[in-house]
Formats: structure tokens, C-alpha cells, sequence
């Protein structure tokens, strides 16, 4: 029961956060939320503060899911699997609000340590599944291939991420496939 109860005060903190962001949201409306006090909330987190990192920490695991996921998805050809990874990094802040923003806190270098510490912990555990399903997939012709490969797939696909906002910007009627592009990309890379 606690852990349910911490799960959907988290669950409830992430909508709002999301929503309203970490300055505009308040404990009371969190604890409104889901119709508990605020004080059931301060039994599981010491601040406001630890809920949101509690939050953004529980959007980058549920990202790696979903990463894991559709890289696992043996119905779909390898290929298709590495575009649907791409497809959806490019869309993260549809799916990830809070990670989304910060990611983009990072490039303003607005951040804090303890999100630092947890996105670093989401590139780490990205990298590694990149290079299992490269490792998997393409052995025989990765013996010779620089080990920062995955770290650029991943780091590059970020970019992309990036990119496609600032097109975005620049120019709404033009569509960029920043993921095709990175999938040719790859597909050089590894022929």
C-alpha cells in the first residue's frame, strides 16, 4: 500500500509539474489531486523539491521502458526498430514534458546538480541498450568499430530532438526527417 500511495502522489506531482512546472505548483493542489493530505505527502518526501526529482527521476525510468520496449519488438525488422527510436526521441516532449524541459534547462545551463546527476543516469542507461541491440544485430561487422558509437547514436539522436525545435521556430511549414536522416546516417555507418 505504500508504495502505491507514493507511486500515485508521484503520478499526481508529474501531471502537475508537467502542467504547471515546479515554481507554480504547489503541495496542496498535488495532495488535491489524488484527495489526500498534504501531510500524507511530506510522509514520503521531505520537500517539494524531493517530489520533483522524485518525478523527473520516474519520467527517465519510464522513458528507458519505452526505449526498451521498442527495441525489443521482434515484429518489427531492425531497422524499423532504430527509426521508431528515433521517432520517438524526436517527439519526447509530447510523451516526457518534464524530461523535455530538462533537457532544454541543460542547454541554458539552468539546472541542478541533482538533475544533472539524473539525466546523466538516463544517457548512461540509454547508451547501454543502444549497444546491446547494436551488439546483437550487427556483431560480425562491429568487431572493428569504435566502442563510442552507441554514445553517438544516442547523444546524436538528442540533437535531432533539438533541432526539430528549433526548425520548428525558424520555419513551421518545413518539415524536417531529422530521424531518416540520422537512420542513412547509420545505415553508412554500418554497411
Amino acid at each position: 500500500m505504500a508504495n502505491k500511495r507514493k507511486q500515485q502522489i508521484i503520478l499526481s506531482a508529474v501531471k502537475l509539474f508537467s502542467r504547471h512546472g515546479l515554481g507554480k505548483t504547489t503541495l496542496d493542489e498535488i495532495a488535491r489531486e489524488i484527495r489526500i493530505g498534504k501531510a500524507t505527502i511530506y510522509h514520503y518526501f521531505e520537500s517539494k523539491d524531493e517530489l520533483f526529482f522524485a518525478s523527473l527521476k520516474w519520467e527517465a525510468d519510464q522513458f528507458i521502458e519505452d526505449i526498451k520496449a521498442i527495441f525489443n519488438n521482434e515484429m518489427l525488422a531492425v531497422g524499423a526498430r532504430i527509426l521508431e527510436y528515433l521517432s520517438y526521441k524526436e517527439n519526447v516532449d509530447k510523451h516526457y514534458k518534464l524530461l523535455s524541459d530538462l533537457l532544454i534547462q541543460l542547454v541554458k545551463n539552468n539546472s541542478f546538480e541533482k538533475e544533472k546527476d539524473i539525466l546523466k543516469d538516463l544517457l548512461i542507461r540509454e547508451e547501454e541498450i543502444v549497444k546491446l541491440v547494436l551488439n546483437s544485430i550487427y556483431s560480425s561487422r562491429l568487431e572493428g568499430m569504435n566502442e563510442s558509437l552507441p554514445n553517438y547514436i544516442v547523444i546524436s539522436s538528442w540533437g535531432a530532438f533539438f533541432g526539430n525545435k528549433i526548425n520548428h521556430i525558424s520555419n513551421p511549414d518545413r518539415v524536417l526527417s531529422t530521424r531518416d536522416f540520422m537512420f542513412k546516417s547509420l545505415e553508412n555507418i554500418l554497411s
